[in-house]
């Protein structure tokens, strides 16, 4: 089974992509939650939404990620996208650095 990605993991995807390909920048300002999707491969649970700001050169925005309360439980439905996956199996048998990891980009969210 392919291991689970961090949020900051797809968070470092999403901006390499956006900033190398205007168009899938511009795909991700126009329908965030679908252009995230489709690079995933996965569907996101229909609670979640996906916001993109793009920053200007007169301002930024620093994001602060959610913090869980001391002793919360996960719901059931956070518990099933934890205990989910992919079964996706490869191999990179030829790639130089990035320690046998994959990084796809799609055009086809274009």
């Amino acid at each position: 089974m392919a291991e689970a990605l961090s949020r900051a993991e797809i968070e470092e995807i999403v901006i390499e992509n956006a900033t190398k390909h205007e168009k899938y920048r511009e795909a991700l300002l126009a329908d965030p939650k679908k252009t995230v999707e489709t690079q995933l491969n996965n569907t996101l649970p229909e609670n979640v939404t996906v916001e993109v700001v793009q920053e200007t050169p007169n301002k930024i925005f620093i994001r602060l990620p959610h913090v869980v309360a001391e002793g919360a439980e996960l719901s059931d439905e956070d518990l099933e996208q934890v205990a989910g996956g992919k079964d996706d199996t490869y191999s990179c048998n030829e790639s130089i650095g990035g320690f046998n990891t994959r990084n796809e980009f799609s055009a086809s969210v274009f």
